[in-house]
């Protein structure tokens, strides 16, 4: 298996917003797990099917596409763009205040940094190319986290976030397997979910 990543403007340039869409057409979170099918989550579903290709063209965010060179198939994608986010200083050590220093500006009011970082703003695995198995979680940050890098080497910056629902698989993941650090949770206006807010620095 030869592993790709393929921006999706680029994909738009060369092949077109009807391939692009037709490409991206079969990606599904639904798996097989103990004989039940399940839906792991259907929005990064959505995302990449109606949001994607127009958020990339107005600049909102950036898709990449993580694709199997050999056959084609479409494994997995994720979202970057940058925010401006608040992080309270409450839990951090001294050594992560002094690197969150660097990057942010302490707003005294609001007892916390005011810091623009990059966004992992989707991350998803296609459930439908061998249930989810021909590449990993882990392999996919590291794709994700090789794209950041090369941003950050052309126009700085130190920080990469996230946030996710509560769920116990994805706080391990995120947490334990992937060393983020939680620092804070919102409530989504649009569902009334609750999502917690990771960070790391590079």
């Amino acid at each position: 298996m030869t592993i790709g990543v393929y921006n999706i403007l680029d994909l738009i340039e060369s092949q077109g917003e009807d391939v692009v869409r037709s490409l991206v057409s079969d990606f599904s979170t639904k798996h097989e797990h103990d004989g039940e099918e399940v839906i792991l989550n259907p929005d990064i579903e959505h995302f990449l099917k109606e949001n994607a290709i127009q958020f990339a063209k107005e600049k909102k965010s950036v898709t990449y596409i993580v694709g199997d060179n050999d056959d084609g198939s479409v494994l997995g994608y994720f979202t970057i763009a940058h925010k401006a986010i608040e992080v309270p200083p409450a839990g951090m050590s001294k050594t992560e205040r002094r690197k969150i220093d660097r990057y942010a500006q302490y707003n005294e009011q609001l007892d916390a940094y005011i810091v623009s970082a990059y966004l992992i703003a989707q991350f998803g695995k296609n459930y439908q190319i061998d249930n989810g198995h021909r590449i990993t979680g882990d392999q996919l940050m590291q794709l994700a986290t090789k794209e950041l890098c090369d941003i950050q080497h052309r126009i700085g910056g130190g920080i990469k976030y996230l946030d996710c629902e509560a769920d116990a698989k994805l706080i391990r993941f995120y947490q334990d397997e992937q060393n983020f650090h939680l620092f804070g949770e919102r409530i989504s206006q649009k569902d009334g979910k609750r999502y917690l807010q990771f960070l790391k620095f590079f």
